[in-house]
């Protein structure tokens, strides 16, 4: 009967120390950078007026926010110097900032599916219902309503509620049931199963309207082809008079249409690339957080040993830091999938060393 956790062969609490210490830092180092570098390129010109990029750039800040205020206490914990777990205000607001923030990136994210959705349809008036103003509208109303919904985290979340298994003490009161099942609904909900169902429809509707869009351009090409070689082989040459050729090096040189269509839909692929591998990670990372929250209501009224509590709470946080890596490694993604931001990614240091050399 006086079993603790220190008695198990596994030190739950040095586990969870050694998690807060080394991999938050990790993801804390290049989720700063990544996020820091996501804003410098979605905020250059060339972007300004994509709807999809918009909502990218939204979400890279909140990322940011996610991660600062997420992360650093972790990380401090791991050291046992965490603030947020003697301060009572500063681990509500830590709590509050942190769901609010994830929840709306997330959100963000699953707007942006629905952009490349309405964007990718073949008609014109499906087309037209995406506007920069309406996805700053759509933006507003998230994060208003993240207030309401997660204003719970003022009265659900305290100190002195710690782990067995860890010595965090900033978290949901441990004795009032309804605040755990609010707490870890509303972020199952809201944070997770909500932005995650978004993503998958409006993302498996984009991809039928690009297969529909392939094949009808098949069928065009199909139909402009020469119905029989004979045609070509019988005909008359006709000769091709030379242009004369312009010597000016393209100085007065400026791109056609086609030149500018064809890189427009070049980035537009890019984009719905980036977005499905972000779904994917998306998907992945939030699952077993999700799966976790709700296993959590499920068995609130169980009567647990001390051994099962600590292994849950431990499980807990190793699906928490998954739950980070989706927030800290988004500009990896797009570095890797996408040529123009790699491209824009790189006149943004071509331009800060151009800058430093004039202000010397």
């Amino acid at each position: 009967m006086g079993t603790t956790v220190s008695s198990f062969p596994i030190n739950f609490a040095l586990l969870n120390q050694i998690i807060n210490r080394y991999i938050s830092i990790v993801l804390l180092f290049f989720g700063i950078i990544g996020n820091i570098l996501n804003i410098l390129v979605f905020t250059r010109k060339i972007f300004r007026n994509n709807i999809c990029v918009t909502y990218f750039l939204a979400s890279a800040i909140f990322d940011f926010l996610f991660i600062i205020i997420g992360l650093i206490p972790r990380t401090l914990n791991g050291f046992n110097v965490d603030p947020t777990q003697n301060s009572a205000i500063i681990c509500k607001l830590k709590f509050f900032i942190i769901y609010l923030s994830g929840y709306t990136a997330a959100w963000f994210i699953g707007f942006a599916s629905i952009e490349r959705y309405l964007t990718s349809s073949t008609d014109v008036n499906t087309r037209q219902l995406i506007t920069m103003k309406r996805a700053h509208l759509s933006m507003v109303f998230i994060i208003l309503f993240g207030f309401l919904a997660f204003g719970e985290q003022f009265y659900c979340i305290d100190i002195n509620q710690n782990f067995l298994g860890s010595s965090q003490s900033c978290f949901q009161l441990r004795l009032n049931i309804q605040c755990q099942i609010v707490d870890s609904l509303m972020q199952f909900l809201f944070q997770i199963l909500a932005p995650a169902l978004m993503m998958i429809v409006f993302g498996s509707l984009t991809l039928r309207n690009i297969r529909r869009k392939h094949r009808r351009i098949n069928v065009i090409q199909t139909a402009n082809r020469p119905s029989s070689m004979a045609t070509i082989t019988n005909a008359i040459p006709i000769p091709i008079p030379q242009q004369p050729i312009n010597n000016t090096n393209g100085q007065n040189k400026q791109p056609s249409s086609k030149e500018v269509n064809r890189v427009t839909q070049k980035r537009e692929a890019q984009l719905s690339l980036i977005l499905f591998i972000q779904i994917a990670v998306f998907v992945i990372s939030s699952f077993p957080l999700g799966v976790y929250k709700l296993y959590s209501v499920a068995t609130i009224y169980d009567t647990k040993s001390v051994l099962r509590v600590a292994i849950e709470n431990t499980l807990f946080n190793i699906f928490v830091i998954c739950a980070y890596l989706n927030n800290a490694i988004k500009f990896y993604i797009y570095t890797l999938c996408g040529t123009v931001f790699r491209q824009e990614l790189m006149k943004s240091f071509v331009f800060a060393k151009i800058t430093r050399l004039l202000n010397r």
